[in-house]
């Protein structure tokens, strides 16, 4: 006899039942799904999930529940399979609940992505696993079950998602058509839609980087930044637009769906920077409510307050919009259905071709600055199976990396680090004091024609974060001893920020006994 399987949905506690009744409720439940089993098995049987050949699809049939006056044995999520024996020998199994989800990559490269169905708030799910398709509200894969993420309608109404997956063509060509409609739809010249469209294919990838990049825009043209908006919530992955952000309405949002957020608003709060700046590193859960948040994503900030001071320098790709005299094409509302039904499509096929590629990916960003590194990494796995696209990006970032190299030569960490490695080929071997270290920064600091005041406490706290730990105070002051250790850990912050030897700041450079 077929092995039955019930699963119990809807376990709760009757006060007027006893533990006979309810034993003699779930055996009879227990007889019936074998009486159903018996009848499928001279049909030719039926599917549990939803199962197809291709693009064909079928639908999951009805499953029974056990029986109302169960016993309640508590609540549980995702509960393993288990036997659950009764007083009269009778027994079931504890099917585990389905995981939640809006996508997951196995191990061996099969993917279920999120895409929409037949009504925008009843998403299904689809897993590719080699040449198949699978689509369905409820999926099996490697003995577990999935369904759609737990999403608000509201978001499902507005968020962007493919129906079906395409061919896209090489990574090449597809980056190719994206720039042709940024700019023939928003008029960017051809470096900016290089970079826009270099985004909009890291969305694809997103689960290959570990720091999301920011696209910035802003400028008087409002409406060709609202344009570009409109373009990039058709073309990236899992895009939703947001206005009046608050950091507690932000943590609000589904756990985990790697949205592409899209927020326009007149001003981004401090509190809200810095949350945004959490969310964009893979590595931080954010803690809200008792819970760990996973908010990972590319963010797009149009935003009127963004360039007179970027709180995103090392990380933004930042998109001008000054007006023109070339008037925007018309883009209503079938326009934009029909590229985001083309474009999601070709960019499913993308994300299946090229996440693994993006992943085992080993980009050498070392020519760029520090604090480039990370975006220029993202930048080049979107494109990772086409070496001469990756070696575009030194490029494409030429104009960030001179604004980095210029805000380093006042920044206090670089003149941190360049005063210690004055102390350290002055004094080899000696002790300095904060104090005199700040002086040596001050001093650099007005030679570049700045005239901010440099802080010994904020040189002193620099220090700590750099990893140098200075001796306890005498009446001088703190003071650290410029040992071997210190030397070479200087060193090495000068590399990794390009500071300049002493040397080449027409210094001598005379360094501690026995170090070269």
């Amino acid at each position: 006899m077929a092995s039955v399987s019930i699963s119990l949905m809807a376990i709760r506690r009757d006060g007027g039942a006893s533990s006979h009744d309810a034993a003699q409720g779930l055996a009879r439940g227990s007889k019936r799904l074998q009486r159903h089993a018996k009848k499928r098995d001279t049909s030719g049987g039926s599917f549990g999930l939803a199962q197809a050949r291709g693009s064909e699809v079928m639908q999951p049939p009805k499953r029974r529940v056990a029986s109302k006056r169960a016993i309640n044995t508590g609540r549980r999520e995702n509960l393993e399979e288990q036997p659950m024996s009764h007083p009269d020998g009778h027994s079931a199994t504890i099917t585990p609940s389905p995981i939640a989800t809006a996508g997951k990559v196995f191990a061996d490269g099969s993917m279920i992505e999120l895409i929409g169905g037949v009504h925008p708030a009843h998403p299904q799910l689809m897993l590719s696993a080699g040449s198949r398709e699978i689509i369905g509200p409820l999926i099996e894969y490697d003995g577990q079950r999935y369904k759609p993420a737990d999403i608000e309608s509201s978001i499902l109404q507005e968020m962007t998602l493919p129906r079906r997956c395409c061919a896209h063509g090489t990574a090449r060509e597809f980056l190719t058509d994206i720039c042709k409609l940024l700019t023939n739809l928003v008029g960017l010249d051809e470096k900016s839609a290089s970079l826009v469209g270099r985004i909009i294919l890291c969305t694809a990838i997103i689960d290959a980087v570990s720091v999301a990049p920011v696209l910035v825009i802003a400028g008087p043209d409002t409406a060709r930044a609202n344009r570009l908006v409109s373009v990039l919530r058709c073309l990236c992955r899992h895009s939703v637009p947001l206005t009046s952000v608050t950091p507690a309405s932000f943590c609000s949002l589904a756990n985990g769906a790697r949205y592409t957020f899209l927020i326009s608003q007149a001003n981004i709060s401090d509190k809200l920077q810095k949350l945004l700046n959490d969310a964009s590193r893979s590595d931080r859960k954010i803690p809200f409510r008792g819970r760990l948040l996973d908010l990972f994503g590319i963010q797009v900030i149009q935003s009127e307050s963004v360039l007179a001071d970027d709180p995103w320098p090392l990380r933004s790709i930042q998109i001008a919009m000054v007006p023109t005299e070339t008037a925007l094409p018309a883009f209503d509302q079938d326009a934009q259905r029909q590229i985001a039904a083309e474009f999601q499509a070709k960019l499913l096929s993308f994300r299946r071709a090229n996440l693994g590629a993006a992943q085992r990916l080993n980009f050498d960003a070392s020519k760029f600055s520090f604090g480039l590194r990370d975006l220029a990494r993202s930048l080049a796995a979107a494109t990772p199976d086409d070496a001469e696209l990756q070696a575009e990006v030194f490029e494409l970032l030429r104009e960030d990396e001179a604004e980095s190299r210029a805000a380093r030569w006042t920044d206090l960490t670089a003149i941190t680090v360049e005063a210690l490695l004055v102390a350290l080929h002055e004094s080899p071997g000696k002790a300095v004091y904060v104090s005199e270290l700040s002086k040596l920064a001050q001093a650099t600091l007005s030679g570049r024609g700045e005239n901010s005041t440099v802080d010994p406490g904020a040189v002193g706290k620099r220090l700590r974060l750099l990893g140098f730990f200075t001796e306890p105070r005498d009446a001088k002051g703190k003071k650290l001893r410029l040992t071997e250790a210190v030397y070479n850990r200087a060193r090495q912050l000068a590399r990794d920020l390009d500071i300049p030897e002493p040397s080449e700041l027409g210094r001598t450079e005379v360094g501690p006994a026995g170090m070269t």
